[in-house]
This record gives structure tokens, C-alpha cells and sequence, in this order.
């Protein structure tokens, strides 16, 4: 009669499962904790992110822009995937700068001005045409993201 202190009922193996799935999670929140207590800085620093969305990214970008010769910015449809990918144009106002410059100022402004919001210049970067600069953007939404970000 070993064996029959290990037979359930029906209902006994349904309350078994459910206390084992309880523990589980109590075991992942515990692990979730230590991993927040062990990398602190880099959760503090998620949590002073500013947190934009494409309206308020666009409200903050184009005065800044403007004040550096770049105009009419323009962000097409944004693209939902795990993160936001935001394509934008601008326009370059500054007459004999050239297109490499122009390029390098841009990059070196947008990263300037993202600096401490969840937003990034992808990295195929920005190509110019005839005064016409194009590229996109990268919008972080979510905490695991969000980390990767703060970590480069």
C-alpha cells in the first residue's frame, strides 16, 4: 500500500498544481528582486529616464533642431514592433555646410538632445540629399529594454 499515499483525487492533484505553480512564481518574483538589488544603479538610472511619447519627442526635438539650422522636421508613421521606430526628415537650412558635416552635426545633436529619454538614432544613422536629411528614431517602451539602453 506504498503506492496509495501517492494517488490524488481530482480536485487533491488540481490544489497540488496550482501550489506548485505559486511557488514557481514566488521563486521568479524573489530572483526578479535580487537581479533589481544586485544591478541598483542601473535600475535608478531607468527610473530617471525621461519616458516620451512621439508627440512629446517631436515637441522636444524641432526647437532644438531649428536653433542649429535644421528645419521642417517631419516624423513619417511610426512603426510598432517591440520597440517604436519613428523615420524622420529634416531639412538642412545652414547654406554651404557640407553633406558630411551636416550628417555629423545632426548625429551628434540628436544624441545630445536623447541623451536621458528612451529614444535613439538607430544606427544606420542619417543619410543626406540635396539639403534633405533622413534616419530614424528608436523608442524604448519597455523596463528590459529600457536596461540595454542605459548599459550603452
Amino acid at each position: 500500500m506504498f503506492w496509495a499515499r501517492f494517488c490524488f483525487s481530482k480536485e487533491e492533484g488540481e490544489r497540488y498544481r496550482e501550489e506548485i505553480y505559486h511557488l514557481e512564481r514566488v521563486g521568479d518574483l524573489f530572483k526578479e528582486w535580487k537581479e533589481k538589488d544586485k544591478n541598483k544603479e542601473l535600475y535608478d538610472k531607468v527610473t530617471k529616464i525621461k519616458k516620451l511619447t512621439v508627440i512629446e519627442l517631436e515637441k522636444l526635438l524641432a526647437p532644438a533642431l531649428e536653433k542649429e539650422s535644421y528645419i521642417h522636421l517631419q516624423l513619417a508613421n511610426p512603426e510598432i514592433d517591440r520597440n517604436v521606430i519613428a523615420p524622420f526628415t529634416v531639412q538642412d537650412s545652414k547654406s554651404g555646410r557640407e553633406s558630411r558635416t551636416s550628417e555629423y552635426d545632426l548625429k551628434r545633436l540628436f544624441k545630445k538632445i536623447l541623451e536621458d529619454t528612451n529614444w535613439w538614432l538607430m544606427t544606420d544613422g542619417v543619410n543626406y540629399r540635396l539639403g534633405v536629411l533622413a534616419g530614424r528614431l528608436r523608442g524604448y517602451g519597455n523596463e528590459e529594454n529600457l536596461l540595454k539602453l542605459v548599459e550603452k
